[in-house]
């Protein structure tokens, strides 16, 4: 496998065992550099794409949603990140703006949208509102029986206002006071921490609290914060050297968070944070990320967390997933869902940011930005994704003499009409992959090429598959042969 001296062949199979590697080259066995875009999961021992995202809010929606709320009236609220406007879509897939909040006092940016009891709560700046989630269809209904500055914060923080049910009772961050609204009751300072802490983010384990506190980007000390809900004060804290809990990922029996600015996962063990994992790239000041606190969802089992660009992409941007099969396989971590956007014909992965990802029944939807474009894409169940792929960890020979690669196959188990599985390869670190010539043995279902003299210290190996409609190439393995 990778970085082993004089290897007689690369073999990448078995993709649902490892997942993404550490880096370009280093990585446990079976681990790939990149997977974007591929399915390793619904047929474990082979590799389909995914299905695509689509945009589905069309030109309506025409600023980056942060916030996003699944209500039980069947439809779907997005709330814009710079203004007090309100999206709506209906179950059918139409989208409308249906209103814009407007705030006695403070900013009118959609911090958060939540439901609880019925009813659907806002939170701006310094302002919380409220509507009744059954007398909020369309644009009428908003204007006639919205509830504008229903309830004032104390602490007025203008860029998070986290929201969780738990124990029947709404709280919402606000500084470094926890708000609660107890059925119909508001009160804006149930729980105080210490400043200059901000929650940013919240969850829950077992009948307990989690706060995620933040306390700005150039700050490398922050806190999460166990409380049981009743006490006067918290019940444990662990202090970790990031610059803030960015964001619960909805796990199932188990707390996971992504924090600071390099990628960092964190498992929570009731009392304290450990590095469970990292979101592979190159992390300096000037190339950092982070996933926003609503960029997550769960889907089917599936952990989904949008990585967003801070500056400098330093990590392929998109929907990531932390998933298995089932209990008889480990997590591991893949990039299933690039935006809809595209370069040309090319996918892209850097230079955006997930605002948002909400999971409603089996339909996932992604809020995004790229430059000055917006939207809210949605999982299209009648396309797959065409040009998924991925690519080996670098395979080195032996590094003061040639090698020469003698063949490459691929071995599938369906390819469909019109559909494509191309092998390419990055000899010496030139950065660039050359595509080889392939021929197809449909009797053997391989596809192979020669490449007599291809002289290699370091190469690395791309497979690229081509879609058609909603059928995608299966692939059993792709080998690489040294002589």
């Amino acid at each position: 496998m990778a970085n082993q001296r004089n290897p007689n062949f690369v073999e990448l199979d078995n993709w649902n065992l490892a997942g993404l590697s550490s880096s370009k080259w280093s990585g446990v066995k079976h681990s790939l550099y990149r997977m974007v875009g591929v399915d390793p999961h619904t047929q474990p021992g082979v590799l389909g794409a995914a299905q695509k995202l689509t945009k589905n809010s069309g030109e309506t929606v025409t600023e980056f949603c942060k916030a996003r709320l699944s209500s039980s009236n069947g439809r779907t609220y997005w709330g814009s990140s710079a203004s007090g406007k309100i999206w709506e879509r209906t179950a059918a897939g139409a989208w409308s703006l249906v209103h814009t909040i407007v705030a006695s006092a403070g900013e009118v940016k959609i911090l958060e949208l939540f439901e609880y009891r019925g009813y659907i709560y806002i939170a701006t700046e310094s302002r919380l509102h409220r509507i009744l989630a059954s007398d909020a269809l369309g644009a009428s209904e908003w204007t006639a029986n919205k509830a504008l500055n229903w309830a004032t914060f104390t602490i007025t923080d203008k860029l998070f206002h986290p929201m969780i049910e738990h124990n029947l009772v709404l709280y919402i961050g606000d500084g470094n006071y926890l708000a609660q609204v107890d059925t119909a009751t508001f009160t804006a300072d149930a729980l105080d921490i210490k400043t200059p802490l901000r929650i940013k983010s919240l969850g829950k384990i077992g009948f307990d609290i989690l706060l995620g506190t933040w306390v700005a980007d150039t700050i490398t000390k922050t806190e999460i914060i166990r409380w049981n809900t009743y006490s006067v004060s918290f019940t444990t804290s662990d202090e970790i050297p990031e610059t803030g809990i960015n964001a619960f990922l909805p796990a199932d029996n188990f707390v996971l968070v992504q924090a600071g600015l390099e990628g960092n996962i964190y498992f929570y063990n009731g009392e304290k944070l450990e590095l469970y994992n990292k979101i592979p790239g190159v992390y300096t000041p000037t190339a950092y990320g982070y996933v926003h606190p609503n960029a997550v969802a769960n889907l089917g089992g599936q952990i989904l967390f949008g990585f967003s660009n801070g500056s400098g992409d330093p990590a392929l941007e998109g929907v990531y997933r932390i998933a298995r099969h089932s209990r008889n396989y480990d997590y591991i971590t893949d990039l299933p869902y690039p935006i809809s956007q595209r370069s040309g014909d090319d996918l892209v992965l850097t230079g955006l940011e997930i605002g948002a990802v909400l999971a409603v029944g089996q339909n996932l939807l992604v809020s995004w930005k790229h430059g000055s474009s917006y939207g809210v894409d949605m999982v299209d169940w009648s396309n797959k994704l065409d040009g998924a792929y991925i690519e080996s960890r670098v395979h080195t020979m032996k590094r003061d003499e040639f090698a020469n690669i003698s063949e490459f196959v691929a071995a599938y188990a369906e390819l469909p009409t019109d559909t494509v599985i191309q092998m390419s390869y990055d000899k010496n670190y030139t950065g660039s992959y050359t595509d080889v010539t392939q021929v197809i043995d449909i009797d053997r279902k391989i596809i192979s090429a020669d490449s007599e003299g291809l002289a290699v210290t370091t190469v690395q190996l791309k497979v690229t598959l081509t879609t058609k409609d909603n059928t995608t190439p299966l692939l059993e393995s792709a080998t690489l042969t040294v002589r």
